[in-house]
């Protein structure tokens, strides 16, 4: 590789990271209009490890809506390790380990909750810069109090039911099939 490749390199690793560190900060203070921003529309997500749903095609908002849901009531703090970037033109991918602790006030069990496992997003080239159009949430195992995460909550309930509907099944299958 010349010299300009290789800057080329890590400045195409640098940008998709930035992406990716701002969706992770954003989760964690709770600046969704940020979130929102690191999403092509629609978006697959597949967080099955966590929801027991297959993937789905979802429009971005609705995904931003789900998130703010499921985690303003508790406090956040992901961190993200062993990052493994690559890009292939206007196509990445980014394997992510991560740390996500969640902690809320309970009288029910531990005041904790952490996942560690990894994402994996898949991310595209745009006009307004990279942004990610696949995310696998993926945990290896789960320490503390899996309630903290309360998706019995009426209004997510509501929220989920139009993510998780056979249509976004559908639509996801399609794409992972055209792929």
């Amino acid at each position: 590789m010349t010299n300009e490749e290789k800057l080329l390199e890590l400045w195409e690793d640098k940008q998709v990271a930035k992406v990716l560190l701002r969706f992770g900060r954003a989760l964690d203070t709770g600046n969704w209009p940020a979130y929102r921003s690191c999403f092509t529309n629609p978006v697959n997500i597949d967080f099955k490890r966590l929801t027991g749903m297959d993937e789905v095609s979802v429009e971005a908002d609705l995904w931003t809506k789900f998130a703010e849901q499921i985690l303003t009531p508790v406090r956040r703090h992901h961190v993200y390790t062993n990052w493994d970037i690559t890009v292939d033109g206007d196509k990445a991918h980014a394997l992510v380990y991560m740390t996500a602790r969640h902690w809320k006030g309970t009288d029910r069990g531990s005041s904790d909750n952490t996942q560690y496992g990894w994402y994996d997003f898949w991310l595209e080239r745009s006009g307004d810069g990279w942004l990610i159009n696949r995310v696998k949430h993926d945990f290896q195992w789960v320490s503390g109090n899996d309630s903290l995460l309360d998706v019995h909550e009426p209004e997510l309930m509501k929220t989920m039911q139009q993510i998780f509907c056979e249509e976004n099944f559908n639509a996801a299958k399609a794409l992972l099939g055209a792929l």
